[in-house]
């Protein structure tokens, strides 16, 4: 029970600073901000925002959205000494989309309704002390009008990564050596808390 509560601590700064970082980004990055005039703008920023946020939503009811998370190849030696996700080499992102459930279901809900999307992890590194994006999809930029819609989500020591076919090996998050994130509570079960953003705009 200690050890549990002691989690639920270190999630909930963790999750403060993640949220303060997210704030002071959406203050900055105007360039995705929603800036469509005009009741036929704003009709399509609804729906380009609903998709976004329809799409997290049922990652996270499916449970197909961490799983992709730690689409990890542990074992890849790049250019900086670290993993990738697996496919992507030394760029560390997909292009097209990533090959999950996920990636499957963004492509059905915003590639084939005529949106690009990009999608961003944002999680706390130790080590900096500070919270750092990494790019999971790719693109292109956002045009003026684009959306973003954003989900939190828990990782904890016991998460295993998965293999190229999207099966848990049997490696841990607190195994891994070349995971992206760190470990923010090496003494308790919480690895890391991350935010996942999913910027789409129309082609």
């Amino acid at each position: 029970m200690n050890d549990r509560g002691q989690a639920f601590t270190v999630e909930g700064v963790a999750a403060a600073v993640l949220l303060l970082g997210t704030l002071v980004f959406a203050l900055q990055a105007t360039g995705i901000t929603a800036l469509s005039a005009g009741t036929a703008g704003g009709a399509v920023d609804t729906q380009q925002a609903d998709l976004a946020r329809g799409v997290l939503s049922n990652a996270v009811a499916s449970e197909t959205l961490t799983p992709s998370l730690l689409y990890w190849d542990d074992a890849y030696a790049g250019a900086d000494g670290n993993g990738t996700y697996h496919g992507t080499g030394d760029d560390g992102y997909y292009v097209e989309g990533i090959p999950t459930a996920f990636g499957d279901s963004l492509d059905r809900t915003l590639a084939d309704a005529g949106y690009a999307y990009n999608v961003n992890v944002y999680y706390y590194d130790s080590a900096d002390g500070a919270v750092v994006s990494r790019p999971l999809v790719e693109q292109g930029t956002p045009s003026d009008d684009a959306i973003r819609a954003v989900r939190t989500v828990t990782l904890y020591d016991d998460d295993v990564l998965s293999d190229v076919n999207e099966t848990a090996t049997n490696t841990t998050l607190a195994e891994a050596s070349n995971f992206y994130a760190s470990d923010v509570s090496p003494d308790s079960p919480l690895y890391n808390v991350v935010q996942v953003e999913v910027v789409a705009w129309r082609l």
